[in-house]
């Protein structure tokens, strides 16, 4: 498919930046899509469990607010399970896997 002149500028100009937000803010959504969707829990029931409103978390899954690291932490304690990998806990657990 090729790109309109239009469309390819507006890429050209968006700041790099703005390209790495919005592809590692759309990995997190997914992670916590797919967290939820195991664990069998609505927007609405995991509100319920971390005490907060419904459109709060469909701010969070819409991308209409800013994630931060202890809203993460809070989702990640009360998923189970990790949201987002650093390279320090991926070479910390490669090293485990080393020694084992």
């Amino acid at each position: 498919m090729m790109k309109s002149k239009v469309a390819k500028r507006i890429q050209d100009e968006t700041p790099e930046e703005v390209r790495i937000f919005v592809r590692q803010y759309t990995d997190i959504v997914v992670r916590i899509n797919r967290l939820m969707q195991a664990k069998g829990y609505t927007q609405k029931q995991l509100a319920e469990k971390m005490n907060k409103k419904p459109s709060e978390i469909n701010k969070w899954l819409k991308g209409n607010h800013n994630l931060t690291l202890k809203t993460l932490a809070k989702l990640e304690a009360e998923l189970g399970e990790p949201i987002i990998f650093t390279s320090e806990e991926q070479l910390r657990k490669k090293r485990r896997k080393q020694i084992a």
